[in-house]
Parts: structure tokens; sequence; C-alpha cells
């Protein structure tokens, strides 16, 4: 009997302890804290548009895309990433650039239900993409507290709106400015250039370094490519497409204006081809230290840094481009978007991801590694920058009359590449100026209307 009555005490008690050990477990369970990720105004969005404090994604992985322009390009791609999955453990970006045909290896990956998750993404390109049903609506970034959509350049920031939608946000920019040679300027009597120059100043100068320089050395270098061309007729007060991407401006004198200003600095011997020289492009043959000035992108800057450029440093300048009936000059924007076909948690991940890369301190880190511009008014009036990238800063300040590459139309690759085919019939003498103009004109509209030529 004692033993029974022992062993019916023991019982009782391992009843008992069971218990308490079962109330204590649903205690922790039920009190134990969540996991969060806070954040403050200077630091990684959440991806919540009522609080400061979010849930965190977990055992996710998304791909990120890009072309990749260089190999400091791939190399600062991949120290982005890293850090991204460094600060957030519960999610893995791979990055998976394309190499080659960017965009119509995006389309098709997009189609077939195989392509990444988040990805660059120009404005010119943005509203076929987003036509398709590829592209993820983005507009819940303008609640993520501390991403003030409006730090962003606001003429940047609507190139990537589609019909009152936005499916991208600005990465970095590049813009047109002139850069000179300084002491090819003064072996003709010239001084830098004023910031307020205009195309008569513009073509003085090219006049009296086309008189003075010695054989062997060129005013300035050109090439056949629309781009350059829209700069002036920006400058001329025009515009290529109309605000409602159907054709052309009622007013296309500008057009022509912009057209043959350019190809007059050839064809009256102010500017030789680019394609004429080893370098083969403006930046690059300006690097060579035989051009006076040429019209070229912000990326030309880290060519002239380079250990290759045979211009040193302090002996080149940049300035503003010049203006005629009001000032102008292109931009081209790269913004990050992301895959409108993705799970729910790759979808929260892949916002993350951009939130992160292009917040004030996810974009600085970006841009001081210096190949592009900062998209951010923030950054780009920061002191920090511009000491550490003054000529870059000082072209950026261009940003309120610069044009991106942006118009309400979805087939603007079979549009520009007509284009530029006329515009290289003109600059090999197979149609003239009048004959040029002409094509552009008809050629644009018939795109726009859904009857491009195939050919130039």
């Amino acid at each position: 009997m004692g033993n029974k009555h022992a062993l019916g005490r023991l019982a009782w008690v391992i009843i008992g302890l069971v218990i308490i050990i079962a109330i204590g477990v649903g205690i922790y369970i039920t009190y134990k804290p969540s996991p969060s990720i806070s954040t403050t105004s200077s630091s990684t969005p959440t991806t919540s548009s009522s609080s400061a404090t979010v849930q965190p994604t977990t055992n996710v992985t998304i791909t990120f895309a890009g072309w990749v322009s260089s190999g400091a390009e791939y190399e600062f791609d991949m120290q982005m990433v890293n850090e991204f999955n460094q600060e957030h453990p519960g999610i893995h970006v791979v990055f998976t650039p394309i190499t080659s045909n960017y965009y119509s290896t995006l389309a098709t990956r997009l189609a077939t239900g195989t392509g990444p998750s988040v990805f660059y993404m120009e404005n010119t390109e943005l509203p076929r993409f987003a036509a398709a049903g590829y592209l993820a609506n983005l507009s819940a970034l303008a609640d993520y507290p501390g991403y003030n959509l409006s730090d962003f350049i606001p003429n940047m920031l609507k190139t990537f709106y589609y019909k009152g939608t936005l499916y991208a946000v600005p990465k970095d920019w590049g813009v047109l400015g002139v850069y000179y040679n300084k002491k090819l300027l003064q072996m003709a009597g010239l001084p830098d250039p004023p910031a307020n120059w205009n195309w008569t100043t513009f073509m003085y100068y090219l006049a009296t370094l086309k008189a003075k320089l010695p054989s062997g050395y060129y005013p300035m270098t050109v090439t056949p490519s629309w781009a350059r061309i829209l700069a002036f007729i920006h400058e001329a007060g025009g515009d290529w497409v109309n605000q409602e991407g159907t054709g052309t401006p009622a007013n296309t004198t500008p057009i022509y204006d912009g057209l043959a200003f350019w190809y007059n600095l050839y064809n009256k011997g102010y500017a030789v081809l680019a394609s004429d020289l080893s370098a083969g492009w403006n930046g690059g043959d300006f690097a060579l230290g035989k051009v006076a000035m040429v019209v070229s992108g912000t990326w030309t800057i880290p060519v002239l840094e380079s250990n290759s450029s045979q211009v040193p440093p302090g002996e080149w300048g940049v300035q503003w481009m010049p203006s005629d009936a009001q000032r102008g000059t292109m931009m081209f924007v790269v913004g990050l978007a992301v895959n409108s076909h993705l799970s729910p948690a790759q979808m929260k991940a892949a916002i993350e991801f951009v939130a992160w890369f292009t917040s004030k301190n996810g974009e600085f880190t970006w841009v001081m590694k210096g190949l592009a511009l900062p998209a951010r008014l923030s950054i780009l009036h920061n002191s920090t920058y511009i000491n550490a990238n003054p000529a870059a800063a000082y072209l950026a300040e261009q940003y309120p009359f610069a044009y991106g590459w942006a118009y309400n139309t979805t087939n603007w690759d079979a549009m520009h590449t007509d284009i530029h085919n006329v515009v290289g019939n003109l600059f090999s003498g197979t149609i003239n100026l009048n004959e040029a103009y002409q094509e552009i004109v008809n050629d644009t509209n018939l795109c726009l209307s859904g009857q491009c030529p195939t050919n130039g």
C-alpha cells in the first residue's frame, strides 16, 4: 500500500510539473516580442505605411538585374547587394546582370515568368513594359516613413509615371554638358566659357579655335546622335513629340533649328566626327588631349580622372550647355522597377530592396562611387557630395531645364531607331538637311500612328 500511495503522489507531482511547464510555454509564446525593423528618416524605409516598425521579411530570395557598363559598375552593384543582405538577414538578393540585348532579354524573361525581381529601367522603355503588365505599382513608396518621394528631382520622377501610376523610381542619372580643354582654349586666346553663353558665343569659340589651333588639333568632335540633337531642339524652344504622344508638336521649326545647328558644326568644318579619331566617341576623344570642346555626358568625368586620360587634372573644365530661345539639356535617367508577377513575400522583399537602394542613405552610397549623379535633391545639395564631385555636381545643377527621354509612347525603340537612321543618312551625305528634317517629322508621325517605316 505504501508503495502504491508513493507512486500515486509521484504521478500527481509529474502531472503538476507538466501543467506548470505548459502554462509557462504558453505565456512565453503569447508574450514573446516579435522582431522588428525600426527606422528613422535617414535609414531604410519600412514596408508599412502606418508605422515605423514592421515585421521583417524572412527567408526570401530575390534576384536583381541590370546591365554592366564596366567592371567598376559590376563591382559597385555587388557591393550594394552585399550591404543590403548584411542589413536584412531575412532577405537574400542575388545580382544577375544581363550582359547583352538588355531590354529584349528582359522582356522575354518577364513574358515567360523567368524575369528578375528587381531590375534597371530607363524612362524611355518604361511605357511599353508598363503597358504589357510587367511592372509593379510603386505608388505605396509615397507612404514609406522617411522615404520622401518629394526629395527626388521633380521633372525626373515624373518620367517614371505611366498613365498616372508610378512604376519605377530614379536610381541615378547623367546630363549633357560642354567639356573644354583649358590649354587649347588658351592657345587660341580664349578664356573659360561663361555660364550664360548662347549659341552665338558657342560658335564664336569654335570659329576662333578653328582659325588658331595648329594642325592635328580639333575645335570639337560630334556624332550623328539624335540624343545630342534633341538638346539643341529643346534649347530652340521645342520638343520632338507632343505631350499627348500622338505626333510631333504643331510647331516643328525648333526641330529644324536644333538639327541644323548640330549638323552644321560638322558640315561647315567646326567639328570632325568622333568616329574619325581613335576613341570613337566624344568623351574618349576629348580625353586624348587633341580636342578643344565636346558635348558629352557626366559619364565622361571618370574617364578624365583615370590614368589613361591625356588631359591632366586642372587642364579641363565643364560648362553648362549654351542656350538659344531657352536653356536646355538632356538627362538620361536609370530607375529601379519591380516585377509585377512575384509572390507576396517576394514582392515585399523586392520593394524593401528598392526602397533601401533609392533611399537617401542608399543613393548617397551609390553616387559617391562616382559613376552617376544623385536623383535626390538632398544629396545633390549635400556639401560632402559637392566637395567630392565638383564637376559632376556643377553640371547636375542644370536639372531645372533638363529634359528626359520620356514620351508617352510604347514604341519608342522603333521610333528612335528610325530617326537615328535618318540622322545617320544626313551625316553620310545620302540626304540633305531639308530632306532629313522632313523625314524626321513624317516618320515620327507615322511611328506614333503605328506605321513606323522599317528604314530611316
